[in-house]
């Protein structure tokens, strides 16, 4: 025989009533069907409150945790922000696959120089996800993401095969060159 029964804060509300388990009885308690288990972002640098803040609902956004954040301060440098993102494990079981492969070849691929971190940058523009929420511009957010606000910094480091390695000022007249 099949027996159901509705609970809420452990008070039987539909089924029968004084119901008692008999031995050898087998109790299957199945999952709601809108649980999702918590995820959580975090968030750092130029916005007013940074830390960890968990994932409300499924379609969070950029501008959603900007704003749990309080917003930017007066010297976030919105267009210097970045994503950093977790693998999932598909994204995982594909990079080794890729040097599984890479591995087994005859080619020169030096194995100690593959990348095998499990995080990797995502090219955001903020400004635009701020100035227009919902917009493809504003990702969608998933567990473990870090969003890096920086500060605005006005200088430029010159480095590699040049004569004088340096800072200088910005200017946004100079060019490369």
């Amino acid at each position: 025989e099949v027996y159901t029964f509705s609970f809420k804060d452990g008070y039987v509300l539909d089924g029968e009533a004084g119901f008692v388990l008999q031995p050898y009885d087998q109790v299957y308690v199945r999952r709601s069907p809108g649980y999702v288990a918590q995820t959580s972002v975090s968030i750092s640098g130029e916005v007013i409150f940074p830390g960890t803040y968990v994932l409300t609902h499924k379609e969070e956004r950029l501008s959603d945790l900007v704003a749990k954040a309080g917003g930017v301060n007066s010297w976030a440098y919105v267009k210097g922000a970045r994503l950093m993102r977790q693998m999932n494990a598909e994204e995982i079981a594909r990079l080794n696959s890729a040097v599984t492969v890479l591995s087994s070849a005859r080619d020169s691929v030096n194995m100690a120089s593959i990348d095998r971190s499990t995080t990797y940058t995502v090219g955001i523009d903020l400004e635009t996800a701020l100035a227009k929420p919902g917009s493809d511009a504003d990702l969608v957010l998933r567990e473990g993401d870090q969003l890096i606000v920086p500060e605005y910094i006005n200088t430029v480091k010159i480095s590699g095969n040049v004569m004088y390695p340096n800072v200088v000022t910005y200017n946004p007249n100079m060019t490369v060159k």
